[in-house]
């Protein structure tokens, strides 16, 4: 009997459409707050318009996140900072099951193939 895949969160920021950062998010608050975090490391590095409303976002604005990555949506905030376009985003993906190894005792096993020879 097969398991149904479960759904997870994959969580990026991109500067400039490169890939800086990538991590896994189990759940769709969890997305949120690693998104919120992150927004927040870099914040002051913003543009002032961007600053600004992303002050706004923190305080208010993310709802519209928390109901679509709950709808199993993707969702990106963007700012600029710098010059530079900094993209964050959180999108669903299919998590396979990791599979469990069971470790097979090299005792006596030539196939182990640890060197020692008796």
């Amino acid at each position: 009997m097969r398991r149904p895949l479960r759904t997870a969160w994959r969580c990026e920021v991109t500067v400039d459409g490169l890939l800086v950062r990538a991590e896994p998010a189990t759940t769709p608050t969890q997305a949120l707050i690693w998104m919120r975090v992150s927004v927040r490391t870099l914040l002051y590095g913003f543009d002032a318009e961007d600053r600004d409303r992303t002050f706004r976002w923190l305080d208010h604005g993310q709802w519209e996140a928390v109901i679509r990555l709950r709808a199993g949506e993707p969702y990106a905030y963007t700012a600029r900072a710098g010059g530079r376009v900094v993209d964050w985003s959180a999108r669903p993906v299919r998590a396979l099951p990791v599979a469990t190894v069971t470790a097979i005792p090299c005792r006596g096993n030539p196939r182990c193939g640890t060197g020692r020879t008796r």
